[in-house]
């Protein structure tokens, strides 16, 4: 985490975390995330770290710049938008549009805003989202405790490393 923002960066939002408060029913990301000490987040707090305590610094620290920060901005809210959009508990057209336009926005201003910056197969996946959402609904079904406590369990499967054992 700190090398994609930068420890300076990373130190500021770690600085407004412990000045925010959120509802209590938005699980919080804990106030050293980012850190080796701190480890692993579950989906939600990496969801509200994301979506909330990033966005927060990101807009105090760069909000008025121009250029390059400013792009930066741009296209990191752009993601958040899109986030935001598809993990929505009731989906609308108007919704899965908005997803759609950050998405190509946030997309196409990766690449150049940071070179060398390659496309990954989630980046592909991403430009489905908008089709899944019109034929199949909201999405929070799939990415509900159930998932992620799956997720954990497979983790903690010792396999030696090896694929498939």
């Amino acid at each position: 985490m700190s090398t994609v923002l930068g420890r300076e960066t990373l130190s500021e939002i770690h600085k407004d975390l412990r000045l925010t408060q959120v509802p209590s029913w938005v699980d919080s990301a804990p106030r050293n995330f980012g850190t080796k000490q701190r480890g692993k987040l579950s989906a939600d707090q990496w969801f509200s770290a994301c979506t909330i305590h990033i966005p927060f610094t990101l807009i105090r620290l760069w909000g008025g710049e121009d250029g390059r920060r400013e792009a930066m901005l741009q296209n990191y809210m752009d993601l958040v938008t899109a986030v935001v959009m598809s993990s929505m508990l009731v989906i609308s057209n108007a919704h899965i549009k908005t997803y759609e336009a950050a998405i190509m926005r946030y997309l196409t201003s990766l690449k150049a805003l940071y070179k060398g910056a390659e496309y990954k197969p989630n980046h592909h996946l991403s430009l489905h989202v908008g089709a899944f959402l019109r034929n199949f609904g909201p999405v929070h079904a799939v990415r509900t405790f159930f998932a992620e406590r799956m997720n954990f369990m497979l983790q903690r499967i010792n396999a030696n490393g090896k694929f498939g054992e």
